[in-house]
């Protein structure tokens, strides 16, 4: 940030405030404002500068570079800041718990046990005064327990999301937490139709999308014997790792059929290509099938699994 063109008294302003932001993800209040002796004049200057920018109301950001999580974290510490009593919650929650929840609409959700007007962010409140058992601390934020986000969100979220974010708690080692989530859902809307995914989920999935697959193979009749399958030629040589396997096959089919779920990043490269094709032309030399689907694939429920049955 250049302050050279500040007056001395404001440059000095803005230097303290610089310091009180980088300690709270970039995020300035009025009470920091006034803390050091600075005016809602000069937050209003450096906003039009371009140098900060408006979040809630009360709220500015300093470090306007941040994207991403950390750009959710300076959004989540701004309600923190500006909003008493509130919890980040739903979605925001499991962006900070480092959870999937589904395709991310740009919004702020905050649980409140009261109606909220700060303007400037759409905000999604939830009308609710978390427990305190309810609630964690996570760098200074009150967010939602990662069991309270999951029964919040399970019974909300479509099946495919679902079970990918039930997967990656899993992954990361909230074993328990499923269980106490489980037991919270217990009489919400939604918590029927989601009822399966709670045993289903399996921390060897290890993406959104081989978890998308997977329910589409479930939900389509044909579910797979394994995940994470190492195959191996005569001479030991590791040939591939099936994201599933399926053995149950006719009886002219010898050999597993292999499903990969390729995302588009990781297979795209031209080194990628040859190195697919020669993992592909390796595994049916040994009489292995291999199918590959990618997320368009698992956007119609019956596609994955009739791609499956084919193969089978």
């Amino acid at each position: 940030m250049d302050v050279r063109s500040l007056s001395p008294s404001h440059e000095a302003a803005v230097r303290r405030l610089t310091d009180v932001a980088a300690r709270q993800d970039g995020v300035l209040v009025r009470a920091d404002v006034l803390g050091a002796g600075a005016s809602a004049q000069l937050v209003r200057s450096m906003v039009r500068r371009g140098e900060w920018q408006p979040l809630l109301r009360g709220a500015v950001l300093l470090e306007t570079w941040r994207t991403g999580i950390a750009l959710q974290r300076s959004w989540a510490r701004a309600a923190a800041l500006t909003v008493r009593g509130a919890v980040v919650a739903g979605p925001t929650a499991a962006a900070l718990h480092d959870l999937p929840a589904g395709r991310r609409d740009g919004r702020l959700h905050l649980a409140c046990d009261r109606e909220v007007q700060v303007g400037a962010r759409p905000l999604v409140v939830h009308r609710w005064d978390p427990r305190a058992e309810e609630v964690v601390d996570l760098a200074g934020l009150p967010v939602t327990s990662r069991a309270r986000t999951l029964a919040d969100l399970v019974p909300r979220l479509d099946r495919p999301d679902a079970l990918a974010l039930l997967d990656a708690a899993l992954r990361s080692g909230c074993a328990e937490e499923l269980v106490t989530a489980s037991r919270l859902c217990a009489g919400r809307p939604g918590t029927t139709a989601a009822g399966d995914l709670w045993a289903l989920a399996d921390a060897r999935a290890e993406s959104v999308l081989e978890s998308r697959v997977r329910l589409r193979c479930h939900d389509g009749g044909v579910p797979p014997d394994d995940l994470q399958v190492e195959v191996r030629d005569e001479h030991g040589v590791l040939l591939a790792r099936g994201d599933m396997v399926f053995r149950d096959r006719r009886p002219e089919r010898r050999g597993l059929l292999l499903l990969e779920a390729d995302g588009a990043a990781p297979h795209s490269s031209p080194e990628a290509l040859y190195r697919d094709r020669w993992r592909a032309n390796a595994l049916v030399s040994l009489g292995h099938d291999l199918v590959r689907c990618t997320w368009r694939d698992t956007l119609t429920p019956g596609a994955v699994p009739a791609m499956v049955r084919r193969a089978l």
